[in-house]
């Protein structure tokens, strides 16, 4: 048996090329006590791993090039082998962030399924810590949090959730699955072009037809983005944007959402918002510290969260591009200049073209995909990526201890784009994760203490 990957998450395998790494997952931090190591680790992923199917299941490519890869069951899967352990020297937070830069610096293996888990012990005060890594197509940031959440409970009570029977994996046929392909590949293609309201469904006769389709509208994203690229600036030459190399480094940061929201509501703006205008002055401090004076506003690529209630797993975004006021020194005016830009923006086509990249980029067989990676590589649209993803504002459990913190990683791409900001709000915090290239100047300590002095100056805006 095989499931298909969907168009999002074949763009995510295509543009893992080179230096781009394209795992997310970041650090959760849990409170001081017994309960939580290694082989109970295991054992609560092994009594769960039932409701996440796809952690058991690799990539299979029937035809490599010619076809997509698919998700097959691992038949010789061992949680084992996805789950280790690091104990730290110092305990300190900066020696964490130098752990979770080292595990973000090696791509997953493909020939297993597509994540891992590192546990960290002896941070600061007898803390723990575990680092969830998972490829861009195995789930995306909004997924994440559900996944996350699977091996925890919402009280220090655990649930039962022991699945009813034993797993075992399902047969992977491979020359049947290349028999059925032309069926297969006609079907599905027709079934878009259906959906799509167009006529050409009655020349969909041959599979080399299809693919030519395929690659038709691989061709007209290709164009429509290259002219939305052309209706504004490109985003400035900055520090950030040089070519980088395979290793990573990050840092992490916590704030309490309290404040930051009473901020942002004083100043007219909404939480999203006012993050944005922090990391508008974190690059504004950055930049002043490199000597730098860009010649326009930086500019961020903000993911948007198009999935609908309902949707499990897979990737669901689209993308806008959103100008930093960096230039802007009084943060309630940056908080009010990023409101007025995001207002413009949502449910603008900008959100379309964006869905429609992400999705002509996976339509096509892996050949094709890389293409479009390719020519979209050379248009310096944006310096950054900013996500924020709403987490819940409860607490969570592992084996009864508190979950204390959850700090996000974001893949850079691409390899000219040296650094990221996740941002995840969980029970009354916001927590900021840092990725960035290992040979970034001047290096991330300096943007670290950059969006430390941000985000204390939009705190005092609290009334």
């Amino acid at each position: 048996m095989a499931d298909a990957l969907s168009p999002a998450d074949r763009s995510s395998l295509a543009a893992e090329q080179g230096p781009i790494n394209m795992a997310v997952g970041g650090v959760l931090v849990f409170e001081a006590g017994p309960g939580i190591d290694r082989a109970s680790l295991i054992a609560r992923l092994d009594e769960r791993l039932h409701l996440i199917p796809r952690y058991r299941q690799r990539l299979a490519s029937p035809a490599p090039g010619l076809t997509n890869p698919v998700w097959v069951d691992d038949e010789h899967y061992d949680t084992g082998w996805h789950v280790k352990q690091v104990a730290l020297a110092t305990g300190t937070t900066e020696e964490l962030g130098e752990v979770v830069g080292h595990e973000m610096s090696r791509k997953l293996d493909r020939e297993r399924p597509l994540w891992e888990m590192t546990l960290v012990t002896g941070l600061e005060g007898g803390r723990t810590a575990l680092i969830p890594k998972m490829h861009h197509a195995l789930v995306d940031g909004m997924a994440a949090v559900d996944i996350g959440t699977v091996i925890l409970d919402p009280s220090p009570e655990p649930l039962d959730l022991a699945p009813g029977e034993p797993w075992s994996p399902r047969r992977y046929d491979r020359r049947r699955h290349l028999a059925r392909l032309p069926l297969d590949l006609t079907r599905d293609t027709t079934g878009r072009v259906l959906r799509e309201g167009t006529r050409r469904s009655t020349r969909l006769v041959q599979p080399v037809r299809a693919v030519s389709e395929a690659a038709s509208d691989l061709r007209r994203a290709t164009e429509l983005l290259t002219e939305l690229a052309r209706q504004r600036p490109a985003a400035p030459m900055t520090p950030l944007n040089h070519p980088i190399g395979r290793n990573r480094r990050y840092t992490l940061l916590r704030a309490e959402l309290a404040p930051l929201k009473a901020a942002a509501r004083a100043s007219g703006g909404t939480v999203n918002d006012a993050i944005l205008a922090i990391v508008a002055g974190m690059l504004s401090r950055y930049f002043a510290a490199a000597g730098f004076v860009p010649d326009g506003d930086p500019v961020a690529l903000v993911p948007v969260s198009v999935r609908r209630d309902g949707d499990e797993g897979g990737n669901r975004i689209s993308t806008v591009l959103v100008d930093l006021p960096g230039d802007v020194p009084d943060p309630a005016e940056r908080i009010a200049q990023v409101h007025d830009t995001m207002t413009r923006i949502k449910d603008s086509a900008a959100v379309r073209a964006g869905a429609l990249m992400v999705h002509a980029g996976g339509l096509a067989p892996p050949l094709l995909s890389s293409q479009l990676a390719r020519a979209m590589s050379g248009v310096r649209a944006f310096n950054l990526v900013v996500s924020n993803v709403p987490g819940p504002q409860m607490p969570f459990y592992l084996h009864g201890r508190r979950l204390l913190a959850v700090h996000p990683s974001v893949p850079l791409n691409p390899s000219t784009q040296g650094l990221n900001v996740g941002v995840l709000s969980y029970d009354g915090g916001v927590c900021f994760g840092l990725t960035a290239h290992a040979g970034l100047e001047p290096g991330l300590p300096v943007a670290a203490a950059a969006l430390r002095e941000a985000v204390d100056e939009l705190l005092a805006l609290a009334p």
